[in-house]
């Protein structure tokens, strides 16, 4: 059987159902593949199931049984819901199958019940997302190595969690598990967990986790388990430790993206294992009909990113006589620790690439001691952090530790997106007492030290503004040199 359509997407997740969503809602007929659950990782194995297990674990459930069995029932009854409402959009063919691309036109299916349909189509939009990256623990038997995708199906809380990986799932996993009461490691071969963000946001978040007695193992090695014991070992400077009881193993060190059997060598597709599909800027790949979004991509790994990816293809598919001028925007992050860390804007690294660094101001804001929210809620950690461009305000990089700073970093991200300065910032009125207002501290402290000093701030911003990285450092010692020698 063929079926033409005016868009086939493959793959059911955030980017893909908007994608899908977004185009049947203008009229266009889409097929939508999805050869597991709708939803993706977000409703399935990620953001749904995490955040309600963080959310009854935080509200000290007793019976960690029951909570994990809530957090299940919850997020079938999403899975269940979203797949009645998206099966019953007009314009929307919801196909249950494996897709395989014959050609930039032509898609086959390979159907549950073995039999295959072959589509035809204008557009092909890939939404493939990423699996869990898989490592081989000596000793360690099938049945007690959890993925995130697995971690939710056990009936009970783990005696002792092991954690292999101090990034973002690893550190939230351990927040929600120690509050139902399993002992909690985390080993990690870095020397510091969430080794993507600063080094100030590491700090403040080790000092949480030891508050709360969940173990750390960093620049450390896996060596074996022995399951007659529940022991794993782990190797550090040479020397061995013993973690014992360990009744499960969660696996959390980064993720792989789906592009294996899809046939994107047959359609000549470039795409990379390690960097996932090439797009441009509005999802199109170097294939003139052929798209990708979300996790499958190199720029996106987040639920909110794959949405903003979709839209923008959306755009691009539907009014393409619109013009594309805006690049691919920032996509902020958020750690749903305790405290929560969310980042935005450009990294500390690629400021350093593009800037000098007499360039940057750094403000930081203590929310324990220059924020009286901070001090009512009894914050013993969290702050705020802004990187600007000197004289101008320009904002370049945020990053929040704080009691719901995922609510907080958007503000910033607006500000980012749409040009807004450290001193339209300041005109802005803060509720009280809030931790927002530690944005405004963060305001008045960059006016106060640019007003008090224009000529310096101007004389900075003129001297290092123009240079990029490569070359601006020399140039600038050789002005200095020049300005003492006068």
């Amino acid at each position: 059987m063929t079926d033409h359509f005016h868009t086939i997407v493959i793959g059911a997740g955030s980017g893909g159902l908007t994608v899908a969503y977004g185009l049947a809602s203008l009229g266009k007929p889409v097929a939508l593949i999805e050869a597991r659950h709708v939803g993706g990782d977000c409703t399935n194995t990620g953001c749904i199931p995490s955040k309600t297990l963080i959310h009854l674990a935080g509200r000290g459930g007793s019976n960690a049984s029951a909570v994990l069995a809530a957090v299940r029932r919850r997020r079938d009854a999403l899975r269940d819901k979203e797949t009645q409402e998206f099966g019953a959009v007009a314009n929307l063919s919801l196909i249950s199958g494996r897709a395989r691309l014959v050609s930039p036109e032509r898609v086959a299916v390979t159907l549950p019940d073995g039999g295959e349909r072959i589509l035809t189509t204008r557009n092909i939009v890939l939404a493939t997302g990423a699996r869990p990256r898989m490592l081989a623990i000596p000793g360690l038997p099938a049945e007690r190595a959890l993925t995130s995708e697995r971690i939710f199906e056990i009936d009970a809380a783990p005696r002792h969690l092991a954690i292999i990986g101090g990034g973002a799932i690893g550190v939230e996993l351990a927040f929600a598990f120690r509050d139902l009461g399993s002992q909690v490691s985390i080993i990690d071969i870095a020397p510091r967990v969430l080794i993507r963000h600063l080094p100030d946001v590491s700090r403040v978040i080790e000092a949480s986790l030891h508050a709360r007695g969940i173990a750390l193992h960093l620049n450390a090695r896996l060596h074996s388990y022995d399951e007659s014991t529940q022991t794993l070992r782990v190797e550090h400077a040479a020397r061995i430790t013993s973690l014992h009881n360990v009744d499960y193993v969660l696996i959390a060190v980064g993720r792989e993206r789906n592009v294996e059997g899809l046939g994107l060598e047959t359609v000549g597709v470039r795409f990379s294992i390690q960097a996932g599909i090439e797009t441009d800027a509005y999802g199109r790949t170097n294939v003139r009909n052929i798209y990708a979004v979300g996790d499958v991509t190199a720029t996106s790994a987040f639920t909110h990113s794959a949405n903003a990816q979709g839209r923008r293809v959306v755009q691009q598919i539907a009014f393409p006589w619109l013009p594309l001028r805006t690049p691919e925007p920032f996509y902020p992050e958020i750690v749903f620790g305790n405290p929560e860390v969310a980042t935005t804007g450009m990294k500390p690294e690629q400021i350093a690439q593009r800037y000098h660094p007499n360039l940057v101001r750094r403000i930081r804001i203590d929310l324990a001691t220059q924020t009286d929210r901070g001090y009512t809620d009894e914050v013993h950690h969290g702050f705020i952090m802004v990187d600007t461009m000197r004289l101008t305000g320009k904002i370049l990089g945020v990053t929040i530790v704080a009691p719901k700073a995922s609510e907080m970093i958007s503000f910033f991200t607006l500000a980012i997106q749409e040009g807004i300065s450290m001193y339209r910032l300041y005109r802005t009125v803060y509720p009280y007492p809030t931790f927002s207002s530690g944005i405004q501290k963060a305001t008045d402290m960059f006016l106060r030290d640019t007003l008090t000093d224009l000529r310096g701030e101007l004389s900075a911003y003129l001297r290092y503004r123009w240079f990029q990285r490569r070359g601006e450092a020399s140039f600038a010692s050789a002005i200095d040199r020049q300005a003492r020698q006068s």
